[in-house]
């Protein structure tokens, strides 16, 4: 589809550019007094109506304009050749047929000499089937349950326009009803908070994944879809990944490769663009999954309605002609680069991003078809939020600020009415009245005369002074129905190409996509060239060597590895910067160890030998179990007893605070957990009375803790192999963990310990040597095991970021694993110079607030801080004066981290406050 010149050189557009100097002479206010030239600016077209009379346009400018439409620019046979099949994307030699997606069955639209359109009916029958079995219950996940979430990861257009119709769909009545009980979701970002954000609240079982992707290699998207399946498969198995994935591609070998079974793929082709595919499988699938076909069916016929208009109107009364003559009129010749899409709907909340990413990537150009670089301003900036939002957030610089052309979309009926008894309008005709004033006010603006009548402060004229003048248009849809938001979204996919074809420019290409791609992929190897070889950054340039080498050092404070990276000296002389680097360590690490050398002695509590202690989340107070069968609270200032509570059972083996702080629990040889109201009122013998007994556990209860902010919710981990969420205010079983299930402990459970960043997460640690990670939500099956330790694991704690726990054991050791991976990041272990020696044993360990330190206490007495990047020990603190005499059996920081208890067999709990918070 080339030409032979530039467009700007042709007659048409030569004369359209004189003419802007008369139209800048004249202001709105007078344009719009002409009420004949309102009237021929207002086109209707199957319930939409168009009014462009705002816009700084004159009957005859639009007249120039349609001239260089159809004589300058060919646009009526460039139209053609789209519809046709033509290879107008002359970059990648293929047609562009996105209007085949939702021809009609009996329509003909080749490509390459073949009619396309049955294959695009293969594809939706196939999608129709299998959406009514997955909607009906026939077709279920790998359990047996229903599949009534889906997650759809795409990216792009695979992402941001189906992501819109869903958003628009949701609160339509006949769409919200068809998808009553389910749940779509949309995946984008590699970001792992995108990740976090997405599974937040669903469950494995009944989780349905879409991976689109055409080839089934695009980075962002397969990142996502591995992440997903590692969701699936540590949850349910690795076999259960052929029924909770399906895939949108062409790829066959490589999606039977991922897993997922070739028979469940849906195609589409390389005549359709990613930002135009949303009427493809890329959107179709996951909207029918959600919504059920009929729905889709109906949208897909809006958007054929506008196609047959697109090809058929004159381009006078023709929608996306004239919009697109508009935005071509605003940026070249009026010299506006931006426009403001403002839906009146909440419903469309997600139509301006997506429109943003059609129109930016279609028309973000700098050189015409033939490759030669334009002379002129050619692409929109768009941006865009829902009335009345936006008018609090970036109205101010459209109305006093930068000339932006506005795009006003409402609609007449509501899909969710409100009318409330005395109030003036309805909520919806509160929303249209702004939607009907806003264009009138950037039109008119308001004069200093006006406001000098308006008895206005001469000083404050100049600053209530609307100039106006500011162009816009609205448009009014009927009602946000399935079929009216498929004619939105056609309108405006024709109305960029329409700017395209004008320009003469090529708007389905986006090789801007790619140069990032082919820089992230330099930048990915030297990453996993620095993690796995400790290679320091290099080949690229100063800038991005200085950033790259900030970030690894960030995230390997982050994650627990550490690798020794080229600063800026580095670049001449590795060594000797390698060697400040590890200098200044050092120094940071004796800085720490004075500090906790000048740890003040602190405070020593009395009773009994202490086998378990826990601090209030407001650190004054410690509750400690004993063997004379007592649980005691402590005020950790002052050493004094505020509670003793004698309990039935001697031998109490764990004890822990509730979030509020005014109730504890115990547990021990009895198997059973009680709870005490610290508000309850004393009997005679002064002793609290049991407010709840926990039964049920067939063994001892080795551990408790409260659910973190849920005082109501309490974790148990026991001798009998398993853990159990209870409800403390009804005493009964949430849900056990382990137990009669395969992937549970083969041992005792010493220890659990709850992740205060997901308190949907919690570890334990077991006899039988392993770690293992438990999601309450998913009580069939622990959803990771760590492996490592060669005894048992008495002690789990979660690391404060909540991405990593520690564990210690009656192997000496102190270990730190990624939650996630299941990777084992760092061993703590001292080297007995006595190889026939016993290794003491670690009994409980606990984390600084930073995670910088890690407090192991030991059955021989001793109390190791470890520095956990460089695994060394800062300090012994069982060596220090005053120290404990016997085992160390429980220790613990206060919440903000200032203070350290340790309680041992020595029957002395003792409290340290470190001359810094740790």
């Amino acid at each position: 589809m080339a030409s032979a010149a530039l467009i700007c050189d042709s007659e048409p557009w030569k004369d359209l550019k004189e003419h802007v100097n008369a139209i800048e002479k004249t202001h709105l206010r007078d344009l719009m007094n002409d009420v004949e030239r309102c009237q021929s600016m207002m086109v209707e077209i199957d319930g939409i109506l168009l009014d462009y009379s705002r816009q700084r346009v004159r009957l005859d400018t639009m007249e120039k304009l349609l001239k260089i439409a159809e004589v300058a620019a060919r646009l009526r046979k460039k139209i053609d050749m789209m519809y046709n099949g033509d290879h107008i994307n002359s970059a990648e030699n293929r047609s562009v047929l996105h209007i085949a997606l939702r021809a009609p069955r009996d329509k003909v639209i080749c490509s390459d000499g073949k009619n396309v359109v049955p294959d695009v009916w293969y594809v939706l029958d196939k999608i129709k089937e299998f959406s009514e079995r997955v909607r009906s219950g026939s077709w279920v996940g790998a359990t047996g349950k229903a599949l009534k979430d889906v997650v759809a990861i795409g990216i792009g257009g695979s992402f941001l326009g189906p992501l819109f119709v869903h958003t628009a769909l949701q609160t339509d009545p006949e769409a919200a009803d068809c998808a009553r009980g389910r749940q779509l979701r949309f995946l984008a970002n590699v970001d792992p908070v995108d990740v976090a954000r997405n599974i937040s609240g669903l469950n494995p079982e009944t989780t349905l994944v879409v991976v689109v992707s055409k080839t089934f290699t695009t980075a962002e998207t397969m990142l996502n879809a591995r992440t997903m399946r590692e969701w699936i498969s540590s949850a349910l198995g690795t076999q259960a990944v052929a029924k909770h994935m399906v895939a949108v591609s062409t790829n066959l070998t490589l999606v039977e490769k991922f897993g997922i079974d070739p028979a469940n793929t849906f195609a589409f082709w390389d005549w359709v663009g990613g930002r135009y595919s949303v009427c493809s499988a890329v959107g179709v699938l996951p909207l029918s999954l959600q919504y059920g076909f009929p729905i889709v069916e109906k949208f897909l016929n809006g958007a054929s309605n506008i196609d047959n208009h697109f090809y058929s109107a004159s381009f006078e009364r023709n929608l996306p002609v004239l919009l697109g003559l508009l935005s071509v009129w605003n940026v070249t010749f009026l010299g506006y680069p931006a426009r403001a899409i403002l839906p009146y709907s909440q419903a469309l909340e997600k139509f301006a991003p997506h429109i943003q990413q059609v129109s930016m990537e279609s028309n973000g150009k700098g050189v015409s078809i033939d490759g030669i670089p334009l002379p002129f301003e050619a692409g929109e900036i768009d941006f865009g939020e829902p009335g009345t939002n936006g008018q609090h957030s970036f109205y101010q610089l459209i109305h006093q600020g930068r000339v932006v052309p506005c795009d006003f979309i409402g609609s007449i009926k509501s899909q969710q009415p409100i009318y409330l008894k005395g109030e003036v309008v309805s909520n919806h005709d509160e929303l249209m009245s702004n939607f009907f004033a806003q264009p009138d006010a950037l039109a008119y603006g308001k004069s200093p005369e006006q406001l000098l009548q308006d008895s206005v402060p001469d000083h404050l004229v100049p600053h209530k002074t609307f100039s106006g003048n500011r162009p816009s248009l609205s448009l009014l849809l009927p009602s946000l129905d399935a079929y009216n938001i498929g004619k939105l979204l056609a309108i405006y996919e024709h109305r960029i190409a329409v700017e395209g074809f004008i320009w003469g420019i090529n708007s389905f290409d986006q090789w801007g996509v790619e140069l990032g791609k082919v820089l992230a992929s330099q930048v990915r190897k030297q990453l996993h060239l620095s993690r796995t070889k400790r290679e320091p950054v290099q080949g690229l340039n100063f800038s991005t060597t200085t950033l790259l080498t900030r970030y690894l050092e960030e995230e390997f404070l982050i994650f627990g590895y550490w690798v020794w990276l080229m600063s800026f000296s580095e670049l001449k002389d590795r060594h000797v910067a390698a060697t400040a680097t590890v200098n200044t360590l050092r120094d940071r690490l004796n800085q720490k160890r004075q500090q906790l050398l000048d740890t003040d002695g602190g405070n020593v509590l009395s009773g009994a030998l202490v086998y378990s202690l826990d601090w209030t989340p407001e650190k004054n107070r410690i509750v400690s179990a004993s063997q004379d069968g007592r649980l005691i609270i402590w005020n950790a200032l002052t050493s004094q007893k505020t509670h003793a509570i004698k309990l039935p059972c001697a031998w109490v083996m764990t004890c822990a605070f509730a979030p509020n702080g005014h109730s504890v629990a115990c547990g021990g040889l009895d198997s059973e957990c009680s709870i005490f109201s610290l508000n309850s009122q004393v009997d005679r013998d002064g002793n609290i009375p049991v407010s709840r007994v926990l039964t049920g556990h067939k063994g001892y209860v080795s551990s408790c803790e409260f659910v973190r902010d849920q005082d109501t919710r309490l974790i148990t981990g026991s001798g009998d192999q398993t853990c159990v969420l209870w409800d403390v205010t009804t005493g009964q079983r949430i849900s056990v963990f382990g137990g009669e299930f395969p992937s549970g402990h083969t041992s005792d459970v010493l220890s659990i310990s709850i992740n205060s960043s997901n308190s949907n997460m919690f570890v334990s640690g077991s006899c039988d040597a392993t770690a293992r990670l438990w999601d309450t939500r998913i009580a069939s099956r622990a959803i990771r095991t760590y492996h490592g330790h060669h005894g048992d694991v008495n002690t789990v704690k979660f690391f404060p970021d909540g991405q990593r726990f520690g564990t210690g054991s009656d192997d000496g050791t102190c270990r730190l694993f990624d939650m996630r991976t299941g990777h084992q990041l760092q061993v703590y272990s001292q080297q007995q110079a006595n190889t026939d020696q016993d290794v003491p044993i670690v009994t409980s360990i606990a984390f600084s607030i930073s995670g910088r330190l890690l407090f192991a206490g030991y059955s021989n007495g001793d109390c190791y801080v470890w520095d956990t990047l460089l695994a060394e020990v800062v300090v012994n603190l069982g060596k220090l004066q005053n120290s404990h005499e016997g085992r160390i059996s429980c220790l613990g920081l206060s919440a903000d981290g200032s203070a350290l208890c340790t309680g041992s067999w020595d029957k002395n709990l003792k409290v340290s406050f470190p001359s810094s918070t740790l």
